[in-house]
């Protein structure tokens, strides 16, 4: 492998790995949204719902961030 190749095949998944923290962020605050819009209906099952896709979503995403 040359030094192109692996050059090119980590920028790839320096790409790979910004799409995956954007996704996360989105989802996470798409999470937050949809659990005020359903508190606010007073659909409180379906906020909590919401609540605990956004937390996980973030979690993943610090897990991501942190790991060593």
């Amino acid at each position: 492998m040359s030094e192109d190749d692996h050059k090119a095949e980590k920028q790839r998944g320096s790409a790979e790995a910004g799409l995956v923290y954007v996704c996360s962020i989105l989802t996470g605050f798409a999470g937050i949204f949809g659990a005020g819009v359903s508190v606010g209906s007073n659909s409180f099952t379906g906020g909590g719902l919401f609540l605990l896709a956004s937390a996980f979503a973030f979690g993943l995403l610090a897990n991501a961030m942190f790991r060593n």
